[in-house]
Formats: C-alpha cells, structure tokens, sequence
C-alpha cells in the first residue's frame, strides 16, 4: 500500500507555471516592424553584382562602397553551442556611405565560398564584430566577420556582401 501512495505521488500533472511546464505570456508582443502572420512578404531580388579583388573597393550603385581592408588567418575556439574550434579566416570589412540616405547596417549578409565550392562555417569566435546599427550619409563603419574554413581550401576565396536585401551585392574573389 505504500509504494502506490508513493508512485502515485510521482506521476501527478504538475499545476500550469510549475517546474514541468513553460509560464504563460503575460501579453503579446507586435511585431517590430507592423505586420502579421496573416501577411505574405514578396521575395526581394537581389541587387546587381559588383566584382572586386580582395583588398580593393567595391564601388556599389548608389554612392555605398565596401572594402575588405584586412584578412586575418588565425585558429578559433569555439563560443556558443554548435560551433567548432579550428582554423579560420577573419575579414574586417569597412562601408562607406556616399549615397544621400542612412543604410541600416546590422542586417548585414556576408558569406565566404573556399576554393573546393566549400562554404565557410560563420562563428562567433574572437575577434567577432559585425555590423551593428544605422550609418548615416558619409559616415564610415567597420565590422569583423569569422568563417571557420581550412586553410587548403582559401585560394580562390569568394566573399559577397550585401549590406541590405536588394542592395546590390559586393563580390570579391582572391587568394588568401
């Protein structure tokens, strides 16, 4: 009689909010930008592509030029739940805003293709330093981005950088 008072005990439904369940909202949230699920958002195309060595300027239409001024071989450790520690490459990549409107920056898409069609694996590992924020008119801005990628294949790197969907697209191409 006592072990099925005690196995009772155990397999009780906890109560909602207790440790077995999550808490309830206590109010919902808009979203950021207006909207509902109900809306359906058409696709962006991208911008034209503009092409540049490594270390040079991508002059992008509309006044925005994209450089990646320093690229850093180095071994990473891991940060955060998923990422490998191993080799990688660090591009520092500058913006300057020619153009007459500020550009939101922290939405900021940057993606590395090694020479065997591998693609870099982004991590958060130092020296890690995106692009945060809004860059007004002739400002400049700076960002570090880390792409774990082994060193035999950094010959022939793609790099391409948009800097807002639909904005035209800077595609640099050499060697490490």
């Amino acid at each position: 009689m006592l072990c099925a008072v005690a196995f009772s005990a155990c397999t009780a439904e906890p109560e909602p909010g207790t440790q077995n369940s999550d808490p309830l909202p206590s109010a919902t949230v808009p979203a950021p930008n207006g909207g509902s699920i109900e809306e359906t958002v058409e696709p962006v195309d991208p911008g034209p592509t503009q092409e540049a060595e490594l270390g040079d300027t991508a002059r992008l239409e509309g006044g925005v030029d994209v450089t990646i001024s320093e690229v850093e071989q180095l071994d990473v450790k891991a940060e955060t739940p998923g990422e490998i520690a191993g080799p990688a490459v660090a591009l520092t990549l500058t913006v300057e805003n020619g153009s007459d409107d500020a550009i939101d920056l922290s939405t900021a898409m940057v993606s590395v293709t090694g020479s065997k069609d591998s693609y870099g694996q982004a991590t958060t590992s130092e020296p890690y330093s995106p692009f945060a924020g809004t860059l007004a008119p002739g400002e400049t801005a700076s960002g570090v981005y880390v792409f774990r990628l082994p060193a035999d294949e950094r010959d022939s790197l793609q790099v391409t950088v948009e800097y807002i969907a639909g904005a035209p697209i800077a595609l640099f191409t050499g060697d490490v």
